[in-house]
């Protein structure tokens, strides 16, 4: 996941922007009431020397009495004049004087003319001042934590998620928290717990019908076995591997509905793996023509060979004349044969009972065939395509050499 997709990235924004806007208006109503407090102490000073010019004079010493204190400190003074800015109002006694009141530090001193310094009986009060915006930007952060906190444990239960879909049905998600997101990974503890539950009576229930199907099955094969050879005896034998391969292929149709099949790569002929698809087969060789170049492939033998074995069966089974031909080139594995073009799209088959219930002129099953096939090639990363030229059903397997 991008660093701007993520939920707390956003969150950070908002709340920075947020935080930058609140220290700009304090900011912004700080400077307000100390202009205010300044043009106050103005305003008052004036009217103080206004009333104190005798003979055409300034009686400073009012000041003082109004609480005014004289500053004598150089180093003090320095510090002040650097404060002060050009001033664009003058008093006018008998001559111009400059008057202007200057904050430093947290009191306010009035500048007269170019080097007398008064500080005014006037205490800027710092801390109610700066109280609202540090409770305001506090409270803001605490939200912040807060809301980040709460979160975070979606991270926990993203991870949950991916190893239940990866096939760990062993994790707990339960939560003590009574927000949206302990609610959420509680009912997700729970839907984990009775899909194991179901998976766990799934998987009792195939073993358990495994075993009672294998059993007459195994015991037939034994009692051919005792039959004298003929052709009833081969016949029987026939069945009885039917039946097995069968079973194991309704075995794997329910691994693939559950995504719990997994494959064993290794390194093999193609035609090694023909000849398992067509030993397999319930056909007689005559059925099938091939045209392979040499080619190895590295796939799961069995799985592979079931998928290939399932397209030769259904090519022979709904062709016109039951014949298949099999061809190879460099990148692909070609199946076709002579028929009735497929009823539905190829990628439909790839469900499981995707035929079940539909009124299909030409099917005689359900579509296993298909959708082991498609599932198999799925999980070898590979891909199949049909396609129809000249009355003919092609279906060709772009494979990856080993």
């Amino acid at each position: 996941m991008r660093w701007y997709n993520s939920l707390i990235t956003k969150i950070t924004v908002i709340f920075t922007i947020a935080i930058i806007g609140v220290g700009a208006v304090m900011y912004i109503i700080h400077n307000q009431i100390k202009e205010f407090e300044l043009r106050s102490v103005t305003i008052y000073t004036k009217a103080l020397l206004a009333n104190s010019q005798k003979n055409g004079k300034l009686d400073l010493d009012i000041l003082q009495q109004a609480g005014y204190i004289p500053i004598t400190d150089d180093k003090l003074k320095d510090k002040i004049f650097s404060k002060k800015k050009p001033i664009p109002k003058l008093f006018k006694g008998d001559k111009y004087i400059q008057l202007k009141a200057v904050a430093y530090n947290t009191y306010i001193y009035v500048i007269l003319g170019e080097n007398l310094i008064f500080k005014a009986p006037h205490d800027r009060k710092i801390f109610p001042k700066i109280l609202l915006p540090i409770t305001v930007i506090a409270l803001m952060l605490f939200l912040y934590i807060a809301i980040i906190r709460s979160i975070m444990p979606i991270y926990t239960l993203r991870r949950k998620v991916k190893e239940f879909a990866n096939g760990n049905f062993d994790i707990d998600c339960k939560s003590n928290k009574k927000d949206e997101i302990g609610i959420l990974s509680n009912e997700f503890d729970n839907s984990v717990k009775k899909i194991k539950k179901l998976r766990d009576s799934r998987q009792l229930f195939l073993r358990n019908i495994m075993h009672e199907l294998k059993t007459p099955i195994t015991k037939g094969k034994l009692s051919c076995e005792m039959i004298e050879q003929s052709t009833y005896q081969n016949i029987l034998q026939n069945v009885f591997r039917r039946q097995e391969v069968l079973l194991d292929e309704f075995a794997r149709i329910e691994k693939l509905s559950a995504n719990e099949l997994a494959i064993n790569r290794k390194e093999y002929a193609l035609q090694d793996i023909l000849d398992f698809s067509f030993d397999i087969l319930n056909h007689d060789i005559k059925s099938f023509t091939c045209r392979i170049n040499p080619m190895h492939l590295k796939v799961d033998f069995e799985l592979f060979g079931t998928a290939l074995k399932n397209l030769i069966d259904n090519g022979v089974n709904y062709s016109d004349d039951k014949h298949v031909l099999i061809e190879s080139n460099e990148n692909q594995i070609i199946i076709s044969n002579s028929g009735k073009e497929l009823e539905f799209p190829l990628e439909n088959y790839a469900e499981p009972y995707f035929l079940d219930g539909k009124k299909s002129k030409s099917s005689r099953g359900l579509g296993f065939g298909l959708f082991i096939t498609l599932n198999i090639i799925r999980l070898h990363q590979m891909k199949i395509e049909y396609n129809r030229k000249n009355d003919r059903n092609i279906f060709k397997i772009h494979v990856k050499k080993s």
